[in-house]
């Protein structure tokens, strides 16, 4: 009989603990709640920053429509970020020309990239693409070494005519490529 009223006891007493946790979960269910819509919202903001920061979302887009529909929507691009690289440098500030140079090599990197080259930086893709493809492939090495220059010395004090001659060493390769071509 002992054995039968402890298991009832334990029994009752597992139901009290039962109802007591339900009755403090569901008085606290509207705080719960709030907690989570706020984390939810903050992560909703976090990838929407994400999507607007990295413009994920337009790259994605634009490679849809060239592969997808086939459109030339990517030399249209490269045209656009062209012309933006010859009103950074035609600024002429140092800062300005510094900045042109690294987006030329970035535009160069993007367009070895949409040409099929393979590597994962444009070193790896210099190294993979023949004079056959890119006719100045050395002067571009040079230009890619004075773009290291300016991303890693902190110091390095670029001379317009140094600038001016990598710039038109990207653009040789750019048409080269044909993306100036229509």
């Amino acid at each position: 009989m002992n054995i039968a009223t402890s298991m009832s006891q334990a029994v009752q007493q597992a139901q009290i603990v039962g109802r007591n946790f339900i009755a403090i979960y569901l008085s606290h269910l509207g705080m719960l709640e709030f907690f989570g819509l706020v984390i939810a919202l903050i992560c909703f903001a976090g990838i929407i920053y994400f999507v607007i920061e990295t413009s994920w979302l337009t790259f994605r887009v634009g490679l849809f429509r060239h592969i997808v529909l086939q459109s030339d929507i990517s030399k249209k691009q490269a045209q656009e970020s062209w012309r933006r690289i010859k009103e950074q440098f035609y600024r002429g500030g140092e800062s300005d020309l510094k900045v042109a140079i690294l987006e030329a090599d970035t535009l160069l990197n993007d367009a070895l990239r949409e040409a099929g080259i393979m590597g994962t930086q444009l070193g790896e893709r210099l190294k993979k693409t023949n004079t056959g493809q890119v006719p100045n492939l050395n002067e571009l090495w040079q230009a890619h070494k004075l773009r290291n220059q300016i991303a890693h010395e902190p110091n390095f004090r670029l001379k317009r005519y140094l600038a001016e001659r990598a710039l038109g060493m990207y653009e040789t390769a750019l048409t080269n490529l044909g993306i100036f071509h229509d």
